[in-house]
């Protein structure tokens, strides 16, 4: 697309126009699955409690045969609760739907809060599952610093330049014309440009968040910390932002998650903190705050 300058309406010299590549703030996967969330934890599809109740692992637990979610049942037998995960499909639609799997819920929120911890929550455990990303990361670093290094060499080349004119122009070896005075302009807007690619790269340098060996090991020691001593709320908030799905089969628990999820929680940008009451529907009843 070509550049248009908005004083004259024509078209930008293409020596002066500098291309910079900008990444996109939210990854087109990302968009599509935080839709695929919202519709699906829409309260005419899935009832608050399923998204905000007490319940570990309802919204994240899913039945391997249907797709359903795990929902919370229960019985009592002499005068004692027992509480399962049970296929929705199959509790509320029937056995023709799916035939069912029912698993004691204590059973269950120990087998992932254990496995979730001793398999994911390890630095180790998270730089092999981070490796790819890491490995961008540090080729995207090395790209940023051979940029660096050429902008300052062309800095210091066009500075060298300007104050071997500028000694010219003192000692009276060169009169400064119109010509001359043309190219001193045309070497400070080179500079300019150069300075402020430097800055820029500082600045992202600054405010872009690194994933780090102290930082996994940091970000392993506090979810390990939350879901030990944690409240159901928020070991459930902190498996949420980095699990978006746990298959439950007959033999085996799936756990699923998105690497590049994984990675934004890590580098800082995302949180585990409980998040807003999403779905109560008259949180603002008397309409006493943000008309």
């Amino acid at each position: 697309m070509d550049a248009v300058t908005s004083r004259s309406g024509g078209l930008h010299d293409p020596a002066t126009i500098v291309e910079i590549e900008i990444p996109p703030f939210i990854p087109l996967g990302l968009t599509e699955k935080v839709r695929a969330k919202l519709a699906r934890n829409n309260p005419k599809v899935t009832p608050p409690r399923i998204v905000n109740g007490p319940t570990l692992l309802t919204g994240l637990a899913t039945c391997a045969a249907c797709g359903a979610g795990m929902t919370r049942t229960g019985t009592r037998r002499r005068n004692r609760s027992y509480s399962y995960y049970s296929c929705a499909g199959s509790h509320q639609k029937g056995k023709s739907v799916c035939q069912g799997r029912h698993v004691p819920m204590a059973k269950l929120d120990g087998l992932v809060i254990e496995n979730v911890k001793e398999r994911l929550f390890t630095p180790e455990r998270l730089t092999t599952i981070l490796e790819s990303l890491l490995e961008r990361q540090r080729s995207k670093n090395c790209a940023v610093e051979d940029r660096r290094t050429a902008l300052a060499a062309e800095l210091a080349a066009t500075n060298e330049k300007l104050d071997r004119l500028y000694r010219a122009i003192e000692d009276g070896i060169v009169d400064l014309d119109a010509q001359l005075k043309e190219r001193v302009d045309a070497l400070k807007t080179q500079r300019d440009l150069a300075q402020a690619s430097l800055d820029r790269i500082a600045i992202q340098a600054n405010t872009r968040e690194m994933i780090t060996p102290d930082r996994l090991a940091a970000f392993s020691q506090l979810m390990r910390q939350k879901l030990d001593t944690g409240d159901t709320q928020a070991r459930k908030a902190y498996l949420q932002s980095v699990i978006s799905q746990i298959e439950v089969d007959d033999d085996e628990v799936r756990i699923i998650g998105d690497k590049a999820t994984l990675a934004a929680v890590i580098a800082g940008r995302q949180t585990g903190e409980p998040r807003v009451r999403g779905f109560v529907r008259k949180w603002r009843a008397r309409r006493d705050s943000n008309p």
